[in-house]
């Protein structure tokens, strides 16, 4: 396979991740929002993101395999001397907006699941106030396990 190759697949990558970023920041604002459609929307198109990328992943993998090279940045670069200095330039361009994007994206997946959570143990608190429960407080054990601890007593009796 030649250069130009990894070239485009490298671009297809790099498109894919500025179309999950995109999604990433909906997903946020969504949760931000508390609007569930959006967030559902958000989970299906980052679904369906995430299989492009892998069947991505799986060509330029393979692509450097045949070439008997690393999947990492190193075999990209070792991969690159073999070409052209314009194409060498534009490809380590891409690859490293590729690293770029992926560290976005992986800090804005952090965000949103922090969010999630912190959404989920309000719903939880909120639901167990309405049950007529204490809310379960959650510690740890000595193994670093969360524990949750929930008493059972009625607000008001009739």
């Amino acid at each position: 396979m030649a250069i130009a190759e990894l070239s485009l697949i490298l671009r297809d990558i790099s498109d894919h991740l500025v179309q999950l970023a995109a999604t990433l920041e909906s997903e946020y604002n969504a949760l931000a929002d508390n609007d569930l459609d959006t967030i559902i929307q958000a989970a299906n198109d980052k679904n369906r993101l995430f299989e492009f990328l892998e069947d991505l992943e799986k060509e330029r993998h393979a692509l450097l395999l045949a070439a008997g090279l690393d999947f990492d940045s190193n075999g990209i670069m070792a991969y690159l001397q073999r070409g052209t200095s314009q194409i060498k330039n534009e490809t380590a361009a891409i690859w490293q907006q590729i690293e770029t994007l992926t560290h976005q994206c992986r800090k804005q997946n952090q965000i949103n699941g922090i969010m999630l959570e912190k959404n989920r143990r309000r719903t939880e608190k909120a639901l167990a106030i309405l049950k007529g429960q204490t809310p379960q407080i959650a510690t740890y054990t000595a193994n670093g396990e969360t524990c949750h601890s929930q008493q059972c007593h009625s607000l008001a009796k009739a």
